[in-house]
């Protein structure tokens, strides 16, 4: 009951913005509230959710919680929406519509009017939700069509927005994790964030540094939701709990044999915004008992034709 009431207490200093005596008292607040709501979630066991799908697996640790998902074996496709639902509703609708759904993860950065970042889907620009990609190079996850409508994953980086990311030379003008993209075209794109890990080596003061992210200090510690890769082209979506540092995240994907074949690792929104759904049901549920994520996830399906 003490760890709620300071939950509570916290949440509504935070959000109505009332004093708390310093800065520092205030992200101490707002770390335990985050700590006690952390505890009072209930997440789904493994074995809860049955059999899983050819290529999914379930990725989980002391301090995070996730997927890893085998190229070839499942496609990945970037969600956008313009509507307050959250995560688990968008599945739902996927779902309704007959779309092969069978997990889905929380994108990336957004404010009130639309997403910080860029983003493709199905091989365009969604229409309708406003992108604020801003001139900085960021990182992103994509995915490329090619031969007999292979997808292919990539993490990189790019400056480009917009229809630039689909005009000839986005392959030569982006950075990618590979010397050479052959696939055709992108057909989705979720950017916006930063880097973890290049080469198996910590780089995420990047991330502030040159890519000029500033996290307010009672948020250096929050959830963070992470995209890797391996050298099979597998990717990793991760959330790691509150208490983590990026120092700490990259620490624990050079350190931890399950990650032994990762390369590079990037994040997108954190906080309360992080979130992942399996089958239907909550793998990771949302911090405040509340489904945060907003205007763009990334779904992942079973193809029509796995090769």
């Amino acid at each position: 009951m003490k760890n709620i009431i300071l939950a509570v207490f916290a949440i509504l200093c935070v959000t109505t913005g009332s004093p708390l005596h310093g800065f520092d008292l205030q992200a101490q607040f707002k770390e335990s509230a985050r700590q006690a709501f952390a505890r009072m979630t209930k997440q789904v066991s493994v074995a809860e959710l049955g059999k899983l799908p050819e290529g999914l697996e379930i990725i989980e640790g002391a301090t995070y919680r996730g997927l890893r998902i085998h190229q070839g074996k499942l496609e990945m496709r970037v969600h956008t929406w313009t509507d307050e639902t959250g995560l688990l509703d968008n599945y739902k609708l996927a779902e309704e519509k007959g779309q092969k759904i069978v997990a889905a993860v929380n994108g990336t950065f957004y404010h009130s009017r639309g997403i910080l970042g860029s983003i493709v889907s199905d091989g365009s620009i969604p229409a309708r939700v406003r992108q604020s990609p801003g001139t900085l190079s960021r990182s992103f996850v994509a995915s490329f069509r090619g031969e007999k409508n292979r997808q292919t994953w990539y993490l990189g980086e790019t400056s480009l927005s917009g229809n630039e990311l689909l005009r000839l030379g986005f392959k030569e003008r982006g950075w990618f994790n590979v010397p050479q993209v052959l696939a055709s075209h992108c057909d989705n794109l979720v950017g916006g964030g930063g880097w973890i890990l290049r080469d198996r080596k910590d780089v995420h003061m990047e991330a502030y540094e040159r890519q000029r992210f500033r996290f307010a200090k009672a948020d250096q510690s929050s959830r963070k939701t992470v995209v890797a890769q391996d050298t099979e082209r597998n990717l990793y979506f991760l959330v790691f709990e509150t208490g983590n540092t990026f120092h700490q995240v990259a620490r624990t994907l050079v350190k931890e044999p399950v990650f032994a074949k990762v390369r590079e690792a990037i994040f997108l929104d954190g906080g309360s915004s992080s979130a992942i759904v399996v089958k239907g049901k909550y793998l990771v549920a949302p911090l405040y008992m509340a489904d945060r994520a907003r205007f763009s996830c990334i779904q992942i399906l079973i193809p029509e034709m796995v090769w």
